[in-house]
């Protein structure tokens, strides 16, 4: 559990965030709005690695917080729907009013990208949630208990961000097919949904041998 944001961490991750934007942009070539879109799933990824991999081998204990891997889940989530607001006011800044119907294709569908957009905001409904109860004194007030199960919903999230990009990328007419980045979505997926099962199956394990 990460109860506690630091200054020095959201810098660390700000200027993360920022620069990989920056190297998106500037050296290929790629739009903001996909830019923001790339760089929150990036922040996703590594949000919700830290938790399986902290289960199948649990750091030394260390007395600086920056080497505690759980210590910067709170900042990289923040980040993570700072990054997915940029997308979005980019991605919406395009459209003429800010036409919410004009995003989903008229309905769902639309060449295909209705529904992706569709399941994208619905994720930063959520995010937005997850990002208000990620400090402490919202920790603290709702309750260890109400907080851990309210942030199970960060693989929600996170599988509906997922659905939403390969929709874009394998699925959708809109772009004209995959580019690099689509399997490389692919394969950042599969390491998480790879590190649940091992996690899970570890956990088991013990359960059984105790």
């Amino acid at each position: 559990m990460d109860a506690k944001n630091t200054w020095l961490q959201h810098l660390l991750v700000g200027f993360f965030s920022l620069a990989l934007a920056f190297t998106f942009n500037h050296f290929l070539g790629v739009a903001w709005s996909t830019v923001f879109a790339r760089v929150s799933f990036v922040l996703l990824f590594l949000t919700l690695v830290i938790g399986p991999v902290t289960k199948l081998k649990k750091p030394m204990i260390v007395s600086s917080p920056l080497k505690l891997p759980w210590s910067w889940r709170g900042e990289l989530g923040i980040w993570f729907t700072l990054t997915s607001l940029a997308h979005f006011y980019f991605a919406m800044s395009g459209r003429p009013k800010w036409n919410f119907l004009a995003a989903l294709g008229g309905g769902i569908g639309g060449e295909g990208y209705g529904l992706a957009n569709l399941l994208g905001f619905i994720a930063l409904f959520w995010s937005l949630i997850l990002a208000i109860t990620s400090f402490g004194g919202v920790i603290r007030w709702l309750g260890v208990k109400s907080w851990k199960w309210l942030h199970t919903f960060t693989y929600v999230v996170f599988y509906l961000v997922a659905t939403h990009s390969f929709y874009f990328q394998f699925f959708s007419k809109y772009r004209g097919g995959p580019d690099f980045f689509g399997y490389f979505y692919l394969a950042l997926t599969l390491v998480v949904i790879f590190l649940q099962l091992s996690a899970f199956v570890k956990t088991l394990a013990s359960q059984k041998k105790a």
